[in-house]
């Protein structure tokens, strides 16, 4: 099947309705149910949650990942509950019970992951930017997210395609969403009436329309289609800027608080995802200075092979999720550069993996630190 010809069969799908809309997700509609209710009790919040221990684990997480941290760590429900405020946990409920469905195991996982990534960053880019804007950021977050999430069904739907046609050329994973995208309007709209979402939240997922819930949306998806490719966006005001600082610091605990825990990697690639042979661009200088993974769980052992401008190549013992954001150390501890970075590629290579990452949004600092370490480097 051609992509001329995916991208046909996905329209047709599409128009006649013949996709799955997940349904909502079962404790947050018990959630919903309780914080309707004029007396609720923060009690019967944190009761529910603990009923799911999976739901449980990520607003935990959440409550203490640097975009809501208090003074101390949060170890209990009913005070996770009192610090984020049982609406929002409401809304979190929702971006938990999508993902674990958006990110299930499949022949267009990585897809599906940078696609669910995609969704949660803009969920929390309305959530911060709500604030300066006078709307209400719980309503906000959900826009958000069901905005994204629509390009979530529509590559679940692409992934059905693959297994009832003839299978596809294997393209990128940008192709792939390119192809998605195409559809995501009509999917989101198709979410939000099928779970009967409030005018508020309809209002940012209808093309064309002018309230200030779209304009917050569509501001989100320029931020979160920035922060995808690494960029740091441009803000409009200096209040703007600030919330835009604390996303870019908090966004990758964040995700790794929400979003699903993936599956393991496959043994090979897939046979539909292509990989390029290079995701840096630019000069590749020789990679002389150490390399550590930062992170508490999963850490892989790394060995670096190149320097570019942006990023690095290494030689990992494991594979890294691509899409996701990691934080890597480079260089001695008397000369160290500590920060994050996305990861644009992790291929299989002998009984290593290759993996390629960027700097992730980086401020000043960061970018002349890793400047003068290329600039440091030997030619390869």
């Amino acid at each position: 099947m051609s992509p001329d010809a995916l991208r046909a069969a996905l329209a047709e799908l599409v128009a006649k309705g013949d996709f799955q809309v997940p349904p909502y997700p079962a404790v947050a509609l018990r959630l919903q149910r309780i914080v309707a209710r004029p007396n609720y009790s923060l009690a019967e919040v944190s009761d529910t949650i603990a009923a799911d221990p999976a739901l449980a684990a990520r607003i935990l997480s959440v409550v203490n990942s640097a975009l809501y941290r208090a003074s101390e760590d949060i170890t209990s429900l009913p005070r996770a509950v009192n610090r984020l405020g049982a609406r929002l946990v409401s809304a979190l409920a929702v971006a938990a019970g999508i993902g674990s469905g958006a990110t299930q195991a499949g022949a267009l996982f990585d897809v599906k992951y940078r696609a669910w990534r995609r969704s949660v960053t803009c969920a929390l880019a309305c959530q911060k930017l709500s604030r300066l804007r006078s709307l209400d950021e719980n309503a906000a977050f959900l826009a958000g997210l069901i905005h994204g999430f629509g390009r979530s069904v529509a590559v679940a739907a692409i992934e059905h395609l693959l297994v009832t046609q003839r299978a596809a050329a294997p393209l990128q994973i940008l192709q792939w969403l390119a192809v998605a995208e195409e559809q995501r309007e009509a999917l989101a709209l198709a979410v939000g009436e099928r779970w009967q979402l409030p005018a508020e939240i309809m209002d940012g997922l209808r093309p064309g329309v002018t309230t200030p819930m779209a304009a917050l949306v569509a501001e989100a998806e320029r931020i979160s289609e920035a922060l995808e490719s690494s960029w740091r966006p441009e803000a409009s005001s200096p209040a703007e800027a600030r919330a835009l600082d604390e996303l870019i610091q908090g966004l990758p605990a964040a995700l790794d608080a929400l979003a699903a825990v993936p599956p393991p990697a496959p043994s090979r690639a897939s046979t539909v995802v292509a990989s390029p042979d290079k995701a840096l661009a630019g000069e590749r200088r020789r990679c002389a200075v150490p390399l550590a993974d930062c992170r508490k769980k999963g850490a892989v052992e790394l060995t670096g092979t190149s320097l570019a401008q942006t990023g690095l190549e290494a030689s990992s013992s494991a594979p890294l999720q691509e899409g996701s954001i990691v934080r890597l150390a480079a260089g001695t501890a008397a000369e160290r550069i500590e920060t994050w970075f996305n990861v644009l590629l992790s291929a299989p290579n002998g009984s290593a993996w290759r993996v390629e990452v960027e700097l992730f949004s980086p401020p000043r600092e960061i970018r002349e630190a890793w400047q003068a370490l290329f600039e440091s480097a030997a030619p390869l």
